[in-house]
């Protein structure tokens, strides 16, 4: 029977919509989604986004694309997200969904960890108190016995140290001081370069036994730190010091004086330590005119903030008339408690 254009139309017709839904089903796009569900879901991310679309799940399993109706296709992680279906009714009368914006996941390497405040650094000053028994030998003419007394305030910094140390003997025989000395010292130290310090030491003080009142002196210099390491410091350097002595007897007076200090210090355990501090004062117009000094104490931690320390203070005047009195040993045992 003779074909009609009308029959020719629909079979040509039928051959296209045959030949391009071939193309279709090979054509990867139509793969994807030929595997997507038709359903509409919703998918609620561990953020608390929520998304609207139809879901389909990559082959390992970590990864949903999320085709919106808005958005398109989404590619989101699957690790704390949940699902769940919409009906088709509910889309039409729910809300309007605004667009959400999913950002990339970030790996661990490029998650961005502010660093910790480094907290302020507070430089505490420390006191010690120490009190104990004194013996003391002027040469060889008198001994006597007294009570000793110390009390000291420092604050150590990273570029320097401070301390204010008083010292305060008295002892009396028969109702009669034959003790009776005072000595406060501001130290104060400073560094100036790796091994070398600026120093200034201000005291004040008075000897009643000895006919003097007062005396200011004031010594500053450098000290260069020879040896630091192994739990023993030393180190020494030259000064230049100023001195006014009010004597009872022999009225009043100044006095420039040259000055070289030592100082030691050797940790011999984390409980036990020793140290030594001396100087040695002269007048550079009359080197006769000299005074030695030395402290030492053997300081040992009985407890957290108790010590048992033995010092040994010594003292030589060369400008004393008589050779004699020139030089003062004193011996200490005293108890120290830090707070």
């Amino acid at each position: 029977m003779p074909t009609t254009p009308f029959r020719f139309s629909r079979r040509f017709a039928e051959a296209g919509c045959l030949i391009l839904g071939l193309a279709a089903l090979h054509s990867p796009c139509a793969a994807q989604a030929a595997d997507a569900p038709k359903i509409l879901q919703r998918v609620e991310l561990p953020g608390g986004e929520v998304l609207i679309g139809t879901v389909a799940v990559e082959p390992d399993g970590a990864w949903w694309v999320v085709t919106s109706p808005t958005l398109g296709a989404l590619r989101v992680p699957a690790a704390g997200a949940r699902r769940s279906d919409v009906s088709p009714p509910a889309m039409e009368s729910g809300p309007t969904m605004a667009p959400v914006i999913v950002p990339p996941p970030l790996t661990p390497a490029a998650v961005a960890v502010p660093a910790a405040a480094a907290p302020a650094s507070t430089v505490k000053w420390k006191r010690k108190l120490e009190g104990g028994y004194n013996y003391q030998a002027s040469g060889s003419n008198v001994a006597t016995h007294s009570t000793f007394v110390r009390g000291e305030i420092s604050r150590s910094t990273p570029t320097g140290s401070h301390t204010l140390d008083a010292r305060y003997y008295y002892g009396s025989q028969n109702s009669i001081a034959n003790t009776d000395r005072l000595a406060v010292v501001l130290k104060s130290r400073e560094t100036l370069l790796k091994r070398i310090e600026f120093r200034n030491d201000l005291s004040y003080g008075y000897d009643y036994l000895k006919d003097l009142s007062h005396q200011f002196e004031d010594v500053f210099g450098l000290t260069f730190v020879m040896y630091d390491k192994h739990r023993v410091r030393y180190a020494i350097g030259p000064g230049l010091g100023l001195q006014y002595a009010e004597a009872i007897r022999n009225g009043t007076g100044f006095k420039i004086v040259g000055d070289v200090t030592q100082d030691f210090r050797w940790q011999i355990t984390d409980l036990i330590s020793f140290n030594n501090r001396a100087s040695y004062l002269y007048e550079p117009e009359n080197l006769a005119d000299y005074r030695l000094r030395s402290d030492s104490v053997l300081s040992a931690q009985v407890a957290k903030s108790v010590s048992l320390n033995l010092r040994y203070e010594y003292e030589y005047e060369a400008i004393r008339p008589v050779a004699a009195g020139r030089s003062d040993h004193r011996f200490f045992t005293t108890l120290g408690y830090e707070f």
